[in-house]
């Protein structure tokens, strides 16, 4: 896909891995805003669009995100997006040392989320992982009780 160009709700249903109900929720929800030329009113989405739509699904997919934290998360990333641009338009000095304490004032609450979210994880992971043992391990005795039983049958 080249800067420039749009494709259909459908194409870009196809590009993301979703269905174009899925996208028209999406707008609904605000969370992403196709390009619509004049003529035709047809729904169409440029690179920036696709991106957009790759984060939603990521940020699904990766973190296990809702859609009202999707929501929360695009509004920080635009966020930095306006931070990043306003800090290359070379602003006065002590303006550029508010836009890099936001910056990083915003990034190390992101992290911390994830770190939560890793931690959650990492709980939940444990407790599988003690199950899956304990299920080991009734099986290896249930299989060393039954070939107990064999033999003393074998034995009659």
């Amino acid at each position: 896909m080249t800067s420039g160009e749009t494709v259909s709700i459908g194409e870009a249903a196809e590009l993301v891995g979703t269905t174009t109900r899925t996208l028209r929720y999406y707008e609904e929800l605000g969370l992403v805003s196709s390009s619509r030329p004049s003529a035709t009113g047809q729904r169409r989405y440029g690179p920036d669009e696709i991106d957009r739509l790759r984060r939603i699904r990521e940020l699904q997919t990766l973190l296990g995100l809702d859609l009202d934290e999707i929501a929360e998360q695009l509004t920080v990333s635009d966020r930095l997006d306006g931070l990043k641009a306003e800090f290359r338009s070379d602003p006065p000095a002590e303006r550029r040392e508010a836009i890099l304490s936001e910056g990083f004032t915003i990034l190390q609450g992101l992290r911390e989320r994830v770190v939560e979210r890793q931690e959650r994880l990492g709980g939940f992971l444990s407790d599988l992982d003690e199950r899956i043992a304990r299920i080991e391990e009734a099986a290896s005795v249930d299989a060393i009780g039954a070939g107990g039983r064999k033999r003393e049958s074998a034995g009659r």
